[in-house]
């Protein structure tokens, strides 16, 4: 095949090409190709784009405000450290073996024991503790009770 035949096809392929989108994009009654004007279309458009606008900016204006009150809340000093992310929050809130949620107040309470009794007492507290959770290990709690036995070892190091 020659060049010039093949520029020919190539040509006569583009002339049916076009042909064919005019056909796809003519109005019901196939006098005029759709365009910009032609049922609103760019007005429509520039509203959408109006819109679209708008929502961005208010999506940045609430990006701003919530790095501002994440800032603020890392500021805020609790005995002279960070508070906890809400995320480390839950976890030690769910943590029974190391922080059970259902000891309220500031101070832990083993903390609060080991402050009253004298250093023999608190050794027994401990030691009866553990004989407790090792022993109802197989009755209540299972694995977290043999955590809660190994919490109370390390304790008494």
């Amino acid at each position: 095949m020659s060049a010039f035949v093949i520029f020919l096809l190539i040509l006569l392929g583009f002339i049916i090409g076009g042909l064919f989108v005019s056909w796809v994009f003519k109005d019901d009654d196939d006098t005029t190709v759709r365009s910009w004007e032609k049922d609103d279309y760019e007005e429509e458009y520039y509203e959408q784009l109006d819109e679209n606008t708008k929502l961005l900016w208010e999506n940045i204006d609430l990006r701003n405000q919530i790095s501002k009150y994440k800032e603020e809340e890392r500021k805020r000093l609790k005995n002279g450290k960070y508070l906890l992310s809400r995320d480390e929050s839950y976890r030690l809130m769910s943590d029974n073996v190391n922080h059970p949620n259902h000891y309220q107040g500031d101070i832990e309470t083993i903390d609060y024991i080991k402050d009253k009794l004298t250093d023999e007492e608190f050794r027994g507290f401990i030691k009866g503790n553990v004989l407790k959770y090792v022993s109802r290990e197989g009755l209540k709690n299972g694995d977290e009770d043999l955590k809660k036995a190994n919490w109370y070892l390390e304790v008494l190091e």
